[in-house]
């Protein structure tokens, strides 16, 4: 099976939750088909494609390719797509010249699927149907129900007007363009409920991301506090919000809370106790060294990969609901849930002061991610919707 996997941002780095996302469909592409699979990439100014990011077994086993797009945001452009009711979110991704470089591709390889990352990238179904192809989306949440989640807790009036028209725009746009492929890849059992809920009734899987445990072993004596997100992500910055002005205003920390993530700006949040490290180099030796893991999530849909990829370290976690969604743990057993900020500091005592909750709740986590997020079981599940669709 010759198999196109194409992504709206490169998979490496891996710096926010949608790169690691990419990435594990990439490795549980590659356990299926690696001699057949062709990786074709956006390049963005966010979100730059070098391939010497990308691991040496997987650049040279694979063919990996890219395009640069301009995606930024332009006051013009968003006016234009605002009196032509067209999804701004949407059209920001296609361009003619990229259109032109995969047209080249299909026939130089005559692929027979097509796996598309987030629906931004539907813009070029028309071109994938010109070729009878398979084409398979990679959901990585109900995309218009994050911006309808934002719209409705603006304050701003003209704000919150301008959110519900871009949450109407995109919702029609979602809904009617994921009818017309053939396969939906749901990262949830949640979003595939959503979905079949707005009358979408074409094959889907739920295909979690794929995670690998850490075999490092954990020391579970340190109990300070860390965040790290990427700041350019809005239901990230509402979370953390939402919890700062609560810890920096009423609360006096028992250990310092060190933040870290993509475009946080070392001036922000600042007060006693919080140490801003601003953009760091690599994410897993910010998580190594140090205790707690805070994962403030208040809207969004999917499955909230930072979760994901702190429990598979084996990392003792604070969350919401929300940030559980889509992954069954259970309280006070693989995570700590916390739905109010006082709530959220309540568990931050108490995980600061037992040391034997941090190392059961640590090794729950890894545990529950080796059991439900193995990449072989994953590749051989989407394997076989791949081949059923196309009996």
């Amino acid at each position: 099976m010759r198999i196109l996997h194409f992504s709206n941002k490169p998979a490496f780095p891996s710096i926010d939750g949608g790169c690691v996302a990419i990435r594990e469909m990439l490795y549980t592409l590659s356990e299926l088909s690696p001699a057949k699979l062709v990786h074709f990439t956006l390049s963005t100014y966010k979100h730059p494609f070098h391939i010497k990011n990308y691991p040496a077994n997987l650049s040279k086993s694979l063919s990996i390719h890219s395009a640069e797009i301009d995606t930024s945001l332009s006051i013009l452009g968003a006016a234009k797509h605002l009196i032509s009711n067209k999804s701004y979110n949407v059209e920001r991704f296609y361009n003619s010249a990229v259109a032109s470089k995969l047209e080249s591709l299909l026939k130089l390889h005559q692929f027979d699927c097509v796996v598309i990352e987030s629906i931004f990238l539907l813009p070029y179904l028309a071109l994938f149907k010109s070729f009878n192809l398979t084409v398979l989306v990679r959901t990585h949440n109900v995309e218009f129900e994050i911006w309808e989640s934002l719209s409705l807790k603006e304050k701003s009036i003209i704000k919150r007007k301008y959110l519900q028209k871009l949450t109407k725009q995109l919702r029609k746009y979602e809904l009617q363009e994921l009818k017309k492929v053939d396969g939906i890849i749901a990262i949830s059992n949640t979003d595939k409920k959503h979905f079949k809920s707005h009358g979408i009734e074409v094959p889907m899987t739920v295909l979690p991301t794929a995670m690998q445990t850490s075999k490092d072993k954990n020391d579970y004596s340190k109990n300070d506090f860390y965040y790290l997100g990427a700041m350019d992500w809005k239901p990230n910055i509402e979370g953390f919000t939402w919890l700062f002005n609560h810890l920096s205003t009423q609360k006096e920390l028992p250990a310092k809370l060190h933040l870290a993530g993509k475009n946080l700006d070392k001036n922000a949040f600042i007060a006693p106790q919080i140490e801003n490290h601003g953009e760091i180099i690599c994410a897993n030796t910010f998580i190594q060294n140090h205790g707690i893991c805070l994962v403030p999530i208040l809207s969004g849909s999917g499955i909230k990969i930072k979760l994901l990829e702190n429990m598979a370290l084996g990392k003792p976690i604070i969350t919401t609901v929300e940030g559980t969604r889509g992954i069954r743990v259970r309280n006070g057993e693989e995570v700590l849930i916390a739905n109010t900020p006082q709530q959220f500091y309540d568990a931050m005592i108490l995980l600061y002061k037992d040391k034997e909750l941090r190392q059961k709740l640590g090794e729950n986590a890894k545990k529950f991610i080796f059991d439900n997020y193995n990449l072989a079981n994953l590749s051989k599940q989407l394997g076989e919707f791949i081949a059923k669709i196309q009996a």
